[in-house]
């Protein structure tokens, strides 16, 4: 007989959204399923059907949260599995896709979620070093197991958590950060020529903005030779060491003492003394830039995400943010340069980034051609159809 405690049971619009090949569904659109979940005991995973009965596929279960179902097969024919034994295997199968990339780095993601069939696990590699996010129920309460597979798989001197971020709130979870296995935080990564530092366990995101990695090697190779740049919101430096290998002069600006001083730490590792950081409001230092009639071959826009909670009201605050930023950079690019202008906010769509960019560079009084559209690296593929799963933009000018 068919253990109902371990189904689900979802609305008509749950099981459309299921069909259009979403993995998520909500509390509102789950009309039955176990009282508990693989955090007090109850099912990891659970079988997922429609109201008349019809297999959907399996999903992870959160009794209590507003996510409540993560799908993680689908289908008619799908069969609940060892959540570990799901995790090994596509663990496996992840690493090898992105060995296969040929990423000129020792650092990248190898898990991108939903995206590699793993709802709710990120894992990224940092040289010997491994970092764990779980921001579901039943990747959480195997976070130990799954970072010995992880260890084992990568071969890892040491696994570290960085479960403190804002994801885990769909789900309820505590935040946490703290070294899993090994010993260890301090890690020195590499990104093309370039060799970066990072605390794993106390920098941003999982120790690095390793989802711009692609971005920076591109905007590198199409600066002219002996480049000058400005890499706004610079954190460590990851633009501004990938154009000071231009030859030109790069000035890199953060608001962060701590963030400068990283980015000037790894200018000297890497024998770049072009670049030179400053710590700096950079709304305030573009202003001022911009009074003194500087230019730059190459300007980089990147700031923090500026939209992650509110409503409409918060969205249009941060457009118009953004769009002060890129009308600056825009102004500050000579004619035949280059503007990249990034956006990490998730709520700020695709469509959107474009109106706000075309926006700024009118109002700036230029004109320019667009160079690309892009992402996140290859290392953080979009789920087809999934937009939650790339919230990144960066879009790339030249400017007239």
């Amino acid at each position: 007989m068919r253990d109902d405690s371990a189904t689900a049971v979802v609305s008509a619009r749950g099981a459309a959204r299921i069909r259009t090949g979403h993995p998520w569904v909500f509390r509102t659109d789950v009309v039955r399923g176990p009282a508990r979940d693989a955090g007090d005991g109850g099912p990891t995973l659970v079988a997922v059907e429609d109201g008349r009965g019809k297999p959907l596929g399996v999903a992870t279960w959160a009794a209590r949260a507003r996510l409540a179902l993560r799908m993680i097969d689908r289908g008619p024919q799908a069969r609940a599995r060892p959540l570990l034994e799901l995790v090994e295997e596509r663990l496996g199968a992840a690493l090898e896709r992105r060995l296969a990339l040929g990423l000129d780095r020792d650092a990248y993601r190898v898990v991108h979620a939903e995206s590699d069939g793993l709802p709710g696990l990120v894992v990224d590699r940092y040289a010997d070093a491994a970092v764990l996010q779980t921001t579901s129920i039943a990747m959480n309460a195997a976070r130990d197991q799954i970072a010995a597979l992880v260890r084992t798989e990568l071969d890892a001197r040491v696994v570290i958590a960085r479960d403190d971020g804002s994801a885990r709130d769909f789900e309820e979870l505590p935040r946490f950060a703290g070294i899993l296995a090994g010993s260890g935080a301090r890690i020195v990564y590499r990104l093309g020529e370039n060799r970066l530092e990072a605390d794993l366990l106390a920098d941003g995101k999982t120790g690095g903005f390793l989802d711009q990695a692609d971005n920076q090697a591109t905007v590198a190779a199409l600066a002219p030779p002996a480049a000058r740049a400005l890499d706004a919101f610079t954190y460590h430096g990851g633009f501004a060491l990938a154009l000071a290998r231009r030859g030109g002069e790069v000035l890199a600006v953060d608001e962060s003492e701590a963030a400068v001083a990283r980015a000037t730490a790894n200018a000297h590792r890497n024998d770049l003394p072009n670049l030179v950081a400053t710590r700096a409001n950079s709304f305030d230092l573009l202003r001022t830039l911009e009074s003194r009639g500087e230019l730059f071959d190459v300007v980089v826009i990147d700031p923090p995400a500026l939209a992650k909670r509110g409503g409409a009201a918060a969205v249009e605050t941060a457009a118009r943010a953004y769009k002060e930023l890129i009308l600056r950079g825009a102004r500050l690019t000579r004619p035949g340069g280059l503007l990249c202008a990034c956006s990490c906010s998730g709520r700020i769509t695709r469509a959107h980034w474009e109106e706000i960019c075309a926006d700024a560079i009118a109002d700036a009084g230029r004109a320019a051609q667009v160079l690309g559209r892009a992402g996140a690296g290859r290392d953080h593929p979009e789920l087809c159809g999934v937009p939650e799963t790339g919230h990144l933009k960066a879009w790339l000018f030249r400017m007239l």
